[in-house]
């Protein structure tokens, strides 16, 4: 029964120390979501209260495999404007990178900017303009 036992945790531990650990693109892919949570904490649209719309600017952030913007990030004004966008920069183009390498599809949707920043609830939220005339 020990022998059992034993044979039973060795194939365990086996499986469990067979993770992907070692898979680039899942390597890749987390340092990428890491340099975008970092991107986020530094726009401070989390954790900055929305007052005045004019105090947060927009800028477009990633990019699709057909060569577009992946989407758009607001970030305060109070923050050090060119390391963000430094930031951001190192960010689009490590995902452009990623894409390519990994022969990524993505939709070629064109992403429309936002219009501009609206504070709803204290939190800075994107304003799209309506394209429609009634």
């Amino acid at each position: 029964m020990k022998k059992l036992s034993f044979l039973l945790f060795a194939i365990c531990l086996a499986f469990t120390s067979c993770t992907n650990d070692d898979d680039p693109k899942e390597n890749e892919s987390k340092k990428l979501d890491k340099m975008y949570q970092e991107i986020i904490t530094s726009s401070l649209v989390n954790s900055e209260a929305c007052t005045d719309s004019n105090n947060w600017e927009i800028t477009a952030l990633g990019s699709t495999s057909c060569g577009g913007v992946a989407s758009y990030i607001i970030y305060s004004k109070k923050i050090d404007k060119e390391a963000f966008l430094a930031q951001v920069k190192a960010y689009t183009e490590a995902q452009t990178a990623f894409d390519k390498k990994w022969n990524i599809i993505s939709s070629c949707a064109i992403i429309k900017p936002p219009f501009g920043v609206e504070c709803v609830k204290g939190k800075p939220k994107p304003f799209y303009q309506n394209d429609f005339a009634y």
